[in-house]
C-alpha cells in the first residue's frame, strides 16, 4: 500500500468496514488497530471472556451479531505493520528500508508527504497498543519485525538491542492474552539490499531473507507460534515493478495510469520479482520446517493480498477473464504451493515473461505452508479487453497481460461503497469458498481487510 499517515485504526465489522483475525476449524482471520495518543477510557481485557456484554465494541451499528455467535476458539484479531507504524526510523541502530528511501526521494510516494519515521509510535507504545487490542475484546496481534532493525547493514552482524526490543513487544502482547502472529517482511526489506543488488530481482535476496528468517526463528520461535513470511508479495511485484507507485518504481514508461519510471521493464521484471520472493518463501519455511517446528510447535505460511473479480457478465468470455485475473493475483503463489507449478493461464498469456519452476523449485515450494493468509480488500466487475490489441500493441506489462480490464460498476450500479478501493462485504464468503474448493479447503485465515481511513 502506498500511503501513509500519522495515525491508523482499523476496525472490522462484518457490515460495514473492518479489521478481523478469523478462525476456526478450517477458515480464519486477522484485522488491523494501531497506536493511538489520546487517552483511553475503554475496558482493559486481560482474558478472552466469553460474555457477549464484553464485545459491544466488536460488533457496533446494530449488525445483531453477537460473540457467542462464532466459535470458542475463534480468534479476532489486530494487525500493525513495522514499516507503517513503528516510527524511530533511525533509533537503536535501525537502517533505512526500501519505504523510507522511496518516501524521502519520490514526489507524491505518499498521500500526505510525510515518511515513513513520522507515522506512528508503536515503536515507543506498544504496550499501550496491546492493551487497545485487548480493550477491544479481540485475543490475537499481528505484527512484523522490521529487517532494517535486525540487520541494518550488510555485514550480516545482528543488531543485538533490536532482538532485545522485539523480544519485549512479543512477551507483552503475550502477558495480555493475545495470539501473536508475526510477519517477517511487510514490502519493507533494507535499502542497502535494492542498492547493492536490485533487491528481489537477484536471487541473492533469497539467500538473505533465509539469514534475516533464521534469526528471528532462533529469537523469537519459542514463543511465536504462527510466522507469515511475505506480507501481499503478489500485490508488491506489480506496484514495485510495473507501476512508480511503490518502491523501487521501476515500470516501462508510456502506459495510462502507471506513472514515469527512470527505467525498468513491466513486462518481465514482476515475474522475476515474484519468482525469487517464491523461492524465499520456500526456502524460508523449508528451513522452519526442517530445524525449528518440531521444538518449537509452531506454524509457517504467506499473506497474499486479494482482490475478488466478479465477471461483468455471464459470458464465457468475461467467465474467464476473471478466473485470468485470479490467476495473475493469486494463483501465482497458491498454485506453485499446492501443485507445484503456475497456472496455465499464466504460461500462456504471460509467455517467455515468465520464468519457469525447476522440478527441485517445485518439490520445495509445493507443499510450503502450513496456512493461507488472505488480505481480503475489495472487488471490481471484469470483463474480457485486449489491451495489447486496442491500446499498447508495441509493449508488454504485466497488468496488461490477462487480458481482463475493470470496473467498479454494473448497470450504473457500484459494486460496493467507495471511489475505488470498494467495501464489498460478500467477498470474503466468496474468497474462502473459492479456497475451499480450488484449494482443498485449506486452513485460511482473513490477516487483513477493510478500509484505511485518518483518524
Amino acid at each position: 500500500m502506498s500511503y501513509m499517515a500519522t495515525r491508523f485504526l482499523y476496525l472490522f465489522f462484518f457490515l460495514n468496514s473492518a479489521s478481523i483475525l478469523l478462525h476456526g476449524s478450517r477458515s480464519h482471520s486477522l484485522g488491523t488497530s494501531t497506536s493511538k495518543t489520546t487517552k483511553r477510557n475503554s475496558m482493559m481485557l486481560n482474558s478472552f471472556s466469553s460474555s457477549d456484554d464484553d464485545y459491544d465494541n466488536l460488533f457496533p451499528n446494530g449488525t445483531g451479531i453477537v460473540r457467542a455467535d462464532f466459535p470458542s476458539d475463534f480468534l479476532f484479531g489486530a494487525i500493525t505493520s513495522a514499516m507503517k507504524h513503528e516510527g524511530a526510523e533511525l533509533e537503536d541502530g535501525k537502517s533505512l528500508n526500501i519505504w523510507d528511501q522511496y518516501a524521502r526521494n519520490v514526489t507524491g510516494a505518499t498521500l500526505d508527504g510525510l515518511i515513513p519515521g513520522e507515522c506512528g509510535d508503536s515503536y515507543h507504545q506498544y504496550s499501550e497498543d496491546h492493551d487497545l487490542v485487548a480493550g477491544l475484546g479481540m485475543n490475537a496481534y499481528r505484527m512484523s519485525i522490521a529487517w532494517s532493525r535486525i540487520y541494518p547493514n550488510s555485514t550480516h552482524l545482528v543488531n543485538d538491542i533490536a532482538i532485545e526490543h522485539y523480544n519485549k513487544v512479543i512477551d507483552d502482547a503475550l502477558e495480555k492474552g493475545l495470539e501473536i502472529f508475526v510477519t517477517l517482511w511487510t514490502q519493507d526489506h533494507p535499502h542497502y539490499i535494492d542498492e547493492t543488488y536490485m533487491g528481489p530481482l537477484n536471487y541473492t535476496f533469497v539467500e538473505d531473507f533465509v539469514i534475516y528468517a533464521n534469526t528471528c526463528f532462533a529469537a523469537f520461535g519459542d514463543r511465536v507460534k504462527y510466522w507469515i513470511t511475505f506480507d501481499e508479495p503478489n500485490d508488491y511485484a506489480g506496484l514495485g515493478y510495473a507501476t512508480n507507485q511503490n518502491p523501487p518504481g521501476r515500470c516501462t514508461t508510456g502506459i495510462e495510469n502507471y506513472g514515469k519510471c527512470w527505467e525498468g521493464d513491466s513486462g518481465t521484471e514482476p515475474y522475476i520479482v515474484r519468482h525469487h520472493l517464491l523461492l524465499a518463501h520456500a526456502e524460508t519455511a523449508h528451513l522452519y520446517k526442517t530445524r525449528y517446528q518440531e521444538s518449537q510447535n509452531g506454524s509457517i505460511g504467506i499473506a497474499l493480498w486479494h482482490r475478488w473479480f466478479e465477471p461483468l457478465t455471464n459470458t464465457s468470455s468475461d467467465l474467464a477473464a476473471s478466473q485470468r485475473a485470479t490467476d495473475f493475483l493469486l494463483g501465482w503463489f497458491l498454485d506453485p504451493i499446492f501443485y507445484g507449478d503456475y497456472p496455465a493461464s499464466m504460461k500462456e498469456y504471460a509467455g517467455d515473461g515468465l520464468p519457469e519452476l525447476s522440478s527441485e523449485e517445485s518439490a520445495k515450494v509445493k507443499g510450503s505452508v502450513d496456512f493461507i493468509g488472505l488480505n481480503v480488500i475489495t472487488a471490481f466487475y471484469v470483463y474480457e479487453y485486449d489491451f495489447y490489441e486496442e491500446d499498447y500493441p508495441n509493449t508488454t506489462c504485466y497488468y496488461l497481460d490477462p487480458k481482463a480490464a475493470m470496473t467498479g460498476e454494473r448497470d450504473n450500479v457500484s459494486i460496493g461503497v467507495g471511489n475505488h478501493d470498494y467495501a464489498v462485504p460478500w467477498i470474503i464468503r466468496k474468497t474462502l469458498e473459492y479456497i475451499k474448493y480450488k484449494y482443498h479447503n485449506f486452513p485460511s485465515y482473513i490477516t487483513q481487510t477493510g478500509e484505511w481511513n485518518h483518524i
